[in-house]
């Protein structure tokens, strides 16, 4: 079990910084304006974008969790129309245990881009890193 969780944490990494073609300059990509008030992945306008496909999505949905761990359920709702972007989304109705009621999530499983937990939720494995405090005065070594 830990392979697969290893495997899908790989996918998500390789999402993030795959690139199709080395060789040219990247091509300029649209991204949808950033809306007041919308939050990540519950919007679609501002999807999560998981690329690599069904894989991608799949990949994301097994490494995500409740805000204390908890595997979370998922339904796919179907494709996203209607948003103007060029790519089309896939909705997913997620829930888990505490969770009063299901959300929505939005994922672009055609492009990939850095990928983090939307709000209330976190990805297993995936920690953020405690922020060190400097000190104020530098520590000097006496030889």
């Amino acid at each position: 079990m830990s392979l697969l969780r290893a495997a899908c944490a790989g996918m998500l990494f390789l999402a993030a910084c795959a690139s199709t073609n080395k060789s040219a300059a990247p091509e300029p990509r649209a991204t949808a304006p950033r809306v007041e008030g919308v939050e990540y992945g519950f919007h679609p306008q501002d999807p999560v974008r998981v690329g690599w496909g069904d894989r991608g999505m799949m990949a994301f949905l097994e490494l995500l969790r409740g805000p204390q761990g908890q595997r979370i359920a998922w339904r796919r709702v179907g494709p996203c129309c209607g948003t103007g972007a060029p790519t089309e989304l896939e909705v997913f109705e997620v829930t888990y245990d505490g969770l009063a009621a299901p959300v929505s999530l939005y994922l672009d499983p055609n492009t990939a881009g850095a990928v983090h937990a939307p709000n209330g939720f976190n990805l297993q494995g995936l920690a953020s890193r405690p922020q060190v405090e400097q000190e104020e005065t530098p520590r000097v070594i006496e030889l």
